[in-house]
């Protein structure tokens, strides 16, 4: 076998079977790698079942196209980092199986992005409001804001166990939206952060639910 055969051969690409270059030059490789960084792009940004929606797009690929995206000194590094922070395994972080690639890339695009962060901390900011199962007190109680005895109905308890009248508590939330700089909305009477609100009436579920948002 001659040596000139031997070059000829060697410069034949095993991504794309044509000749002229190498798998790790590969154009077609290269337009592929740039087409599912632009799907992770329009991923993060479209502000829905994000996590479902990469790992269906990192599943669909091929783990050639993968070892692609992930073959820079960025990715390398991110590895490096994400075993030094315990968030993969020395298994994982050689990569043998597709799993573990899809697993990185998920550390890597999303669960490390700032609209995943941005994500989070909306999510955590967010007030819980729910209705009774099931009312079991039908008693009138007396407000400790506005100092009015008032139906049962009109009672909204806070997660940290305090009532007040649904009034009371739009208003409290409004003074709060308008006057105060609180970073999380606080319970009015221990000045514990709000994260849970019951709600005695199904009515003013709608009401109580929107203020809420404003938080």
């Amino acid at each position: 076998m001659s040596l000139s055969f031997i070059r000829a051969s060697q410069r034949i690409c095993k991504y794309c079977k044509k000749e002229g270059h190498t798998k790790p030059n590969c154009p077609q490789a290269f337009l592929k790698c740039e087409e599912i960084i632009r799907g992770i792009s329009l991923i993060q940004h479209c502000g829905r079942r994000e996590e479902e929606r990469f790992l269906d797009l990192f599943n669909t690929e091929v783990l050639t196209d993968l070892c692609f995206l992930m073959n820079t000194r960025t990715t390398k590094e991110w590895v490096r980092y994400l075993l030094l922070n315990g968030d993969i395994t020395e298994l994982e972080a050689k990569m043998r199986y597709k799993r573990d690639r899809v697993k990185v890339l998920m550390l890597i695009y999303w669960f490390n992005s700032p609209v995943y962060k941005e994500k989070i901390a909306r999510q955590s900011n967010k007030i819980k409001v729910k209705t009774l199962d099931t009312v079991t007190d039908l008693s009138d109680f007396d407000c400790p804001i506005c100092v009015t005895c008032l139906p049962s109905k009109e009672k909204v308890e806070t997660g940290c166990k305090h009532s007040l009248c649904k009034g009371c508590l739009i208003q409290c939330f409004e003074h709060q939206i308008l006057h105060m700089d609180f970073s999380k909305p606080k319970c009015s009477m221990c000045r514990t952060n709000i994260t849970e609100l019951t709600v005695t009436n199904i009515e003013y579920l709608d009401e109580v639910f929107n203020i809420a948002v404003l938080m």
